[in-house]
């Protein structure tokens, strides 16, 4: 999560290498799919994910669209006992509603006019694995009943079936809206929401955490580089402080869009800069944030060079080194010395934080 070459050059960017010329075309790539942030709210968030994951308890991840909910689903589901089984997310606010019993539950051959074959639903494909129930709250009334029961008896019956199928499924579920205001409104159910909230977990917003906005700019500028096979070097520093400056309404998957969009727009061997990532359609303020002489997130100063002047980034070089220095130092606290702990908080093998405090060298 922290292997990412962040460097400071004369010509005020701020870099991260990409491969050139990947030597095939890629599919789906597998960072995609990593969970990646240093700042304090996302290291409490992933530490709490540490917690529950060797359980079976419930989880209920709540944070606004575009946070990256599947996504630390998909992490829980890595890190707990059962990582060989299957992970099915589902969008419950996508199935139709006359549909929702038979998509959840699976369909028995000839159970009505169309079934013309047993089908499972997605509980069974989760068996032995997790079930992501996306927009939970979507659910109609009748369907959060008998999603609570599956919960409960960890058994279903497929529509027009007889057999009780037993499960052994683990169940994760996410909302982005107030569960317990919907309780109150009567739109859930309130023993389901009961059920379900035995470990809640909170994901930060995007413009919370903008510590993390220059690691992940880096990680999608990697990714959609190897993708789209551009040769694109980095961001000017004055990309990268707007980045920091906007708002996020869309979240990282706005992050995610506009990065890629820079990519596309940059020219080959070229810099990201900030026309490249914004069309227009985005609000960003007057002042732009940008690190500060302690390492930390701050308003950027204004009366600096522009990236085609030659201002001397040292400074930002240093920053950044204490800043990483201080989130070590932070974490072997907590842990009380113990390396071993003070990685596994950090979402980092031993061994890779070894090397950076090796690379650092004295926490001063």
């Amino acid at each position: 999560y922290l292997g990412l070459d962040w460097k400071s050059r004369r010509q005020g960017v701020v870099e991260a290498r990409a491969p050139t010329r990947p030597a095939v075309s890629p599919g789906r790539d597998a960072a995609e799919g990593q969970v990646v942030g240093v700042s304090a709210s996302f290291l409490r968030t992933r530490m709490m994910l540490e917690k529950v994951a060797d359980t079976d308890a419930t989880v209920l991840f709540i944070g606004e669209s575009g946070v990256g909910k599947e996504l630390f689903s998909n992490e829980l589901h890595k890190l707990s006992a059962r990582p060989h089984g299957p992970f099915v997310p589902i969008n419950c606010a996508a199935i139709p509603e006359n549909l929702v019993e038979s998509e959840l539950f699976g369909v028995e051959k000839g159970a009505f006019t169309g079934a013309t074959q047993s089908r499972p639903g997605y509980f069974e494909r989760a068996h032995g694995g997790t079930l992501f129930l996306d927009e939970i709250a979507s659910l109609t009334y009748s369907a959060q009943g008998k999603v609570l029961r599956a919960i409960q008896e960890r058994k279903i019956e497929r529509v027009g079936g007889t057999r009780t199928i037993p499960l052994d499924v683990r169940v994760v579920a996410a909302s982005n809206v107030d569960l317990a205001e919907e309780v109150r409104a009567g739109r859930l159910r309130q023993d389901l929401y009961f059920r379900l909230c035995v470990f809640p977990i909170v994901i930060p917003p995007l413009r919370d955490r903008r510590d993390d906005v220059p690691l992940l700019a880096a990680h999608f500028l990697k990714l959609f580089a190897n993708r789209h096979r551009r040769d694109v070097v980095g961001f000017t520093r004055r990309a990268m402080d707007s980045l920091l400056a906007y708002a996020f309404p869309g979240n990282i998957r706005e992050l995610q869009n506009l990065v890629e969009r820079g990519v596309i727009y940059a020219e080959s061997g070229s810099l990201i800069d900030v026309q490249h990532l914004f069309t227009g359609f985005e609000r960003l303020p007057s002042q732009a944030l940008g690190l500060t002489g302690e390492g930390r997130i701050g308003m950027a100063r204004q009366d600096g060079p522009t990236p085609s002047g030659h201002p001397d980034l040292a400074n930002g070089a240093e920053a950044l080194r204490r800043a990483e220095a201080e989130l070590y130092r932070s974490a072997l606290d907590s842990a009380q010395g113990n390396v071993s702990a003070a990685a596994r908080h950090l979402g980092l093998t031993r061994a890779r934080l070894e090397y950076r405090l090796k690379k650092l060298g004295p926490l001063t």
